[in-house]
């Protein structure tokens, strides 16, 4: 069988090829062994490569999930700070409000009317709290205060009250101003989302309602009664008497708003339990999706090490062998 001659350049050009080779597989391991994980997952799969991308992609969905979840546990917890604050600020109100009575002096009550006009001066404020850039009460809207400033809505109601002096037409408007469906409140008040109330899914089974608005009954409530006692300041035309009227009663509805807060507090706090407990199993799955994900690309550690060791050998070997082949000359053969 004749011999076929490989010619120098050919001799080199396949050592420098092999070399490559044995460099790339030595490269190849020793990053698995760095890493704990194989280089060529799709050659390590061979036909779990669907498993192993099924779970890359459920880890994805729960990833997504885990930060839906988070952010919007975040606004509840936000949520129930303000109306925790609110809640303090109509129960303190309220004892002030209840203290009046038929023998307080007049600079008692001009000052305890003062005072709640403060109160719904900051109230307002506190609704209207943001976080990350969005209204906590405004529903489905979130680039503006849900409520509108404390002294438009009072110079509004003021409006309305007109020339009115007794306690029990100023009580009637303000009440009507408040309730009016088509005025009022509903539409100079309150200048949020109307519609549906904003939801958020926070996983592939869970989608929360967060039906906690600045028009909620409890805060209009709430409001109502605070307003009611902040007129007897606002208003300059009436007397002691109805002054003293107005605080008394704003103090007993306060009282009765201050539960109604209460429910709402509880209504939030229970999607907070909801999510934290999507939240606890999320990350569950996470984990155990990931332990299983692991285990697909991991390279064993002592496979791995001799390997490596044997193309270290291997690559040492064609060293030599190429620097042998290197002082091969005809004067060497010959002689």
């Amino acid at each position: 069988m004749p011999v076929i001659p490989v010619g120098d350049m050919a001799q080199q050009f396949n050592s420098m090829r092999s070399g490559s080779a044995i460099k790339t597989d030595l490269a190849r391991l020793s990053d698995s062994l760095s890493t704990g994980k194989v280089s060529d997952l799709t050659e390590h799969l061979g036909g779990r490569s669907s498993q192993f991308s099924g779970l890359s992609h459920s880890l994805s969905q729960i990833a997504a999930y885990v930060d839906s979840a988070q952010e919007t546990e975040l606004q509840l917890t936000n949520m129930q700070l303000v109306l925790g604050h609110v809640q303090t600020l109509a129960q303190e109100t309220s004892g002030q409000l209840l203290l009046v009575s038929n023998s307080s002096t007049a600079d008692q009550i001009s000052e305890t009317a003062r005072s709640a006009h403060a109160t719904f001066v900051t109230m307002v404020d506190t609704i209207n709290t943001q976080f990350a850039d969005r209204a906590l009460f405004g529903g489905t809207t979130v680039d503006v205060d849900p409520l509108a400033s404390a002294e438009d809505m009072l110079a509004d109601i003021q409006a309305a009250i007109g020339g009115a002096t007794s306690f029990a037409a100023i009580s009637t408007i303000v009440s009507d101003w408040f309730a009016d469906p088509a005025g009022g409140f509903a539409t100079m008040g309150y200048q949020a989302g109307r519609g549906a109330h904003a939801t958020k899914n926070i996983s592939d089974t869970t989608r929360i309602t967060i039906d906690a608005r600045a028009d909620d009954p409890a805060i209009k409530e709430t409001l109502k009664a605070t307003v009611l006692a902040a007129l007897a300041h606002e208003l300059p035309g009436i007397d002691t008497t109805t002054k003293a009227d107005l605080l008394k009663n704003a103090g007993i509805e306060l009282v009765g708003a201050t539960d109604r807060l209460v429910s709402l507090q509880s209504r939030v706090g229970h999607l907070e339990e909801t999510v934290a407990g999507e939240l606890t199993s999320l990350n569950a799955q996470a984990t155990a999706l990931s332990i299983a994900k692991n285990e697909l690309e991991y390279a064993d550690p002592y496979e791995t090490a001799s390997r490596l060791q044997a193309v270290q050998l291997q690559l040492e070997t064609h060293y030599a062998v190429t620097a042998r082949m290197s002082q091969l000359s005809l004067l060497s053969y010959m002689s």
